[in-house]
């Protein structure tokens, strides 16, 4: 159940109303914490305070890159698994970021049960502000050796998969680079 409040006047002063929203099985989200730029340019709906990503990968955050063509880069919060996508239409991103994590997670070898049961629950994507600076720096360094290695490789999916592969900080105590956390992440689902 997720409580939300809002302030109306009442007797010349202001005071908050607090209202109740229950959020049951059929609420499928997906939350992209997205930064400020991007989110101009992409719209959508913010999250109510509370919502989470109801994805087992949980959320993702998102930047663009003013390559040309522009590019959207994605970083999944809990494994630091980066995807980079075309950006145009930036109004449509939202929209197709169901279909771009399958793609990425099909390249990773995730099994189509748990790509099924992801793109499930990604009926509604909100898109609110970056809430984790770790995630934030992450997603920097990806930008910084994507913009470095871009040139080298042939298209953007191969170009994902090459920094999944990229040692990350936050990772050492646990499996080093992204794309053996998510590996873990989805054994242990299993």
């Amino acid at each position: 159940m997720t409580t939300a409040g809002s302030y109306v006047s009442g007797r010349g002063s202001w005071r908050r109303v607090w209202t109740q929203t229950t959020i049951g099985d059929d609420c499928s989200m997906l939350v992209l914490r997205a930064t400020k730029k991007l989110r101009d340019r992409i719209g959508g709906l913010p999250p109510v305070d509370g919502e989470t990503s109801t994805t087992l990968l949980g959320d993702w955050y998102a930047n663009f890159l003013p390559w040309r063509p522009q590019t959207a880069i994605l970083v999944n919060a809990r494994t630091l698994l980066p995807v980079l996508t075309p950006l145009a239409p930036a109004k449509g991103l939202p929209g197709r970021i169901a279909e771009v994590i399958a793609e990425a997670l099909i390249d990773q070898s995730v099994p189509p049960e748990i790509i099924d049961a992801e793109i499930e629950q990604m009926k509604e994507v909100r898109v609110g502000p970056t809430a984790d600076r770790g995630v934030v720096g992450s997603m920097n360094d990806f930008i910084f050796l994507a913009d470095h290695r871009r040139d080298g490789v042939p298209d953007l999916p191969q170009l994902s998969k090459e920094l999944a592969r990229v040692p990350c900080g936050p990772l050492f105590k646990k499996h080093v680079r992204p794309e053996a956390e998510l590996a873990a992440f989805v054994a242990a689902q299993r």
